[in-house]
């Protein structure tokens, strides 16, 4: 059996995911379509719109055939780790043999050859980012100065123009997680739908839902519209602001994303400003962007560390599979865990990242207003 995985948010499901979803398929030529999806919380450090389950629920319905969660400690993290964790549990996969991601660029070779520049044994592009570093520049800009000098046979512009759309900047990073990983996965990018049909899932969520509804296929705009869940992040600031003034520096200063004495400063201003919007309009700089301070609050509140996320956890939750599609369950490795008796499979060393991903979703059902269903049964539709 042939698989193809696509790693996703489904923040909410719209039409370009399921253009997607369909275009891996044709492009792959598998069997079946494997969605690694994040589960409560989601790269921008913030509640996801709708449950774990409900998005499963509508992956399912519009196209994949199993939906398993990433694991909130790289759901969360930066564009790198985030790639890592994902690449790290689908290489445990045998079946699956491609990865197809939309982007804005699909050009292969290009993007191809920019991954291989940040791969880990790229001596020249160390020196060269080091060097821009050392100039004083921020890392993000540093790090695109330093592929444009390399990649010299292409107009600065076009690489400049590649690195700076987001979707790009993602495949990117899932091929170079491939390359590290000496992974058999064949990297597949599709180009992205710009037909008027087509929006972002950040513009869907702040549109009205009665026009919403031109940009989602018709089972996703239903469970949407029935979720009640528009004010998540009504609560989520006050949960933020009580976990940093309960926090000492030291615990802070344990989240993956922070450095420089920062921990100091975010202490302080838990205390000093009145909500979690002023705290966070009142300190963003080039060196700590609103992402990455919003990444620091999540992984406090969750309890995430630098040494969970770097220790190798490549434990997944089966959410959902479709009935015609339970022969999956014997292809999957031993760290896909398909029930509660699987967490045994969980080393002891790591049991702290399974232990995230149970209070991420029982912060979610609070938020939610909603008891919890972390070990509610798995979807089969």
């Amino acid at each position: 059996m042939k698989c193809c995985a696509v790693i996703c948010e489904l923040n909410p499901f719209h039409n370009g995911h399921e253009y997607i979803f369909q275009r891996a398929r044709e492009v792959s030529g598998c069997d079946k379509l494997i969605a690694l999806m994040s589960g409560s919380f989601v790269q921008r450090a913030v509640p996801a719109c709708m449950s774990a389950r409900d998005r499963a629920d509508i992956a399912l319905h519009c196209g994949a055939d199993a939906v398993l969660e990433l694991p909130v400690i790289y759901a969360s993290a930066s564009g790198d780790v985030f790639a890592r964790g994902a690449i790290d549990i689908l290489n445990t996969m045998p079946d699956i043999t491609h990865l197809v991601m939309g982007a804005e660029n699909d050009d292969y070779d290009l993007l191809l050859r920019i991954a291989d520049i940040k791969s880990d044994n790229n001596t020249i592009f160390s020196n060269v980012l080091s060097s821009k570093l050392s100039s004083g520049l921020p890392f993000a800009r540093a790090q695109t100065e330093a592929i444009c000098d390399i990649v010299s046979d292409i107009s600065r512009s076009e690489v400049k123009n590649v690195l700076t759309r987001p979707n790009n900047i993602l495949a990117i990073a899932y091929a170079t997680a491939l390359i590290n990983t000496k992974s058999k996965i064949v990297f597949m990018p599709v180009r992205r739908n710009d037909s008027s049909k087509f929006i972002s899932a950040s513009t869907l969520r702040n549109e009205n839902l009665l026009t919403a509804s031109s940009y989602m296929p018709g089972y996703s705009y239903e469970v949407w519209r029935k979720s009640g869940c528009s004010n998540l992040l009504d609560n989520y600031g006050l949960l933020i602001m009580y976990a940093l003034r309960e926090s000492s520096p030291d615990k802070i200063a344990m989240s993956p994303d922070c450095a420089e004495g920062f921990e100091y400063k975010l202490k302080e201003l838990s205390c000093s400003c009145k909500d979690f919007n002023q705290l966070i309009d009142s300190v963003p700089t080039s060196r700590f962007t609103r992402g990455r301070i919003m990444r620091i609050c999540l992984h406090t509140l969750l309890g995430i560390t630098k040494e969970m996320q770097h220790g190798g956890y490549n434990f997944s939750r089966l959410i959902g599979v479709r009935e015609d599609s339970k022969s999956l369950l014997s292809t999957f490795p031993p760290n896909i865990l398909t029930g509660k008796r699987d967490e045994a499979n969980i080393p002891g060393k790591m049991v702290s990242c399974f232990d995230a991903e149970r209070r991420a979703s029982d912060i979610w059902n609070l938020l939610a207003l909603r008891p919890c269903d972390f070990y509610s049964r798995i979807i089969t539709i």
